[in-house]
């Protein structure tokens, strides 16, 4: 044999060895993929024969799970959802109507899946062992959602009869933030939630009020809840200030306005607030238990134009969020006025100001403990009234921009000089 020959014989030998171990290596690929589908397949079945054989169902709720087999690791994935008689499927199974039945969707996946490979689904239904409804009863199913609404586990939540009904036992929010009130005996309720270190977003225990629970029917009620975040405020930064006594403080967002009566009387305060939610703070009562507002105290209230001779740019108040547990600071600014002579107890009344300046619908009083002799006291913006607790008359100067009405009266005007 020539040296070509021996050449040309090897390089046939080197293909057809290629092609026969592509080929030995598909067939093993093909058989793994097999192993791991047929393991799938088992590991499907078992969680839906795991679901058939909880003996309550609702405790059976979403789950991930990680199981190794021979090596490989498999993800199995959970997910359950109450389905109603109206045939809604919703959070904590409100549709609408009787609880019926809970389905369950398992899906199975692998570590090395192929990238065209399809995980392996089971499905089932699993009606309840006994009745949960009653015909001459309701159900109360709640919802209790965070920021990002993932459902808040381990919150307690209470049913308080206002006008029929019974005594009702307070549940707990699940995995999922469900709580379940089954067989309710008609009329009205007030569903509330608490749990420590949390809030809600308009106040810090959220509630539905006048909640009708009616024979043969179901009610769903949706509750936002988190982890409370921190704003750590400096009122007037930068100016010894004495501070009034129980000041609201409201925090104004897209949701409405929350108002927050202050602990102390200190010019540095730590509020609870509800996470990544952007509130504009003001100093002062924004809103009234009557509804009547007084947008005097929100800067932004204050347009643009010329006062007094001078163009004043548009009020602007500080706008803060915070991630839940977390803490951030914010300067807010109020008025400043100065006190010639000691008071003991010092009252400000809010009042009508200018025709072109932001109102207040209500009037409010503000009170100042041990006033000293020159004392800088800081007041919300807008115009206010001076006296003593007995309704004397108390002289004061301006100290921030405003101007003054009488002798006990000034205006504190939050805008700025324009350029």
């Amino acid at each position: 044999m020539t040296l070509v020959e021996v050449m040309v014989a090897m390089f046939v030998f080197a293909i057809i060895s290629t092609l026969v171990l592509s080929s030995l290596l598909q067939i093993v690929s093909l058989t793994q993929h097999s192993r791991s589908q047929h393991a799938a397949a088992n590991l499907a079945a078992a969680e839906i024969e795991l679901a058939l054989d909880t003996p309550d169902l609702f405790a059976l709720l979403n789950e991930t799970r990680d199981v190794t087999v021979n090596g490989t690791t498999f993800h199995v994935n959970r997910e359950t959802a109450w389905v109603s008689d109206a045939g809604g499927v919703a959070s904590c199974g409100g549709g609408g109507g009787s609880l019926r039945f809970k389905r369950v969707h398992v899906t199975v996946t692998w570590d090395g899946m192929r990238d065209s490979a399809e995980p392996v689904r089971s499905d089932t239904i699993i009606n309840p062992a006994e009745r949960i409804n009653d015909p001459s009863k309701g159900t109360v199913l709640v919802s209790v959602i965070d920021s990002l609404g993932e459902g808040v586990s381990g919150a307690s939540v209470r049913l308080a009869a206002t006008s029929g009904g019974a005594t009702i036992p307070a549940v707990t929010t699940d995995a999922q933030g469900c709580a379940y009130f089954l067989q309710v005996p008609t009329g009205t309720y007030d569903v509330s939630v608490s749990k420590t270190g949390y809030t809600g977003i308009l106040v810090e225990t959220p509630q539905q009020r006048d909640v009708s629970v009616q024979a043969g029917s179901s009610t769903t009620i949706g509750l936002q809840y988190d982890l409370a975040a921190r704003f750590d405020i400096t009122f007037a930064a930068g100016t010894t200030v004495r501070m009034p006594s129980s000041m609201p403080l409201s925090l104004l967002s897209t949701y409405g306005v929350r108002t927050i009566t202050l602990p102390s009387a200190n010019a540095r305060q730590t509020i609870a607030t509800h996470p990544r939610v952007s509130y504009r703070v003001a100093a002062g009562p924004f809103q009234q238990a009557s509804g009547a507002e007084c947008a005097a105290i929100d800067p932004t209230s204050w347009l643009e134009g010329t006062v007094g001779g001078e163009q004043l740019g548009p009020g602007a108040a500080p706008e803060l969020s915070a991630e839940p547990g977390a803490t951030a600071a914010l300067d807010v600014p109020m008025g400043l006025v100065r006190v010639p002579n000691g008071i003991t107890s010092l009252r400000a009344h809010s009042t009508t100001g200018r025709a072109e300046d932001p109102t207040c619908d209500a009037t409010i009083q503000l009170s100042y403990s041990n006033v000293q002799r020159n004392d800088v006291i800081a007041v919300p913006f807008g115009t206010w009234r001076f006296t003593t607790a007995g309704g004397s008359s108390v002289s004061v100067e301006l100290v921030s921009r405003g101007a003054t009405v009488s002798s006990n009266t000034v205006t504190l005007d939050p805008r700025e000089v324009a350029p």
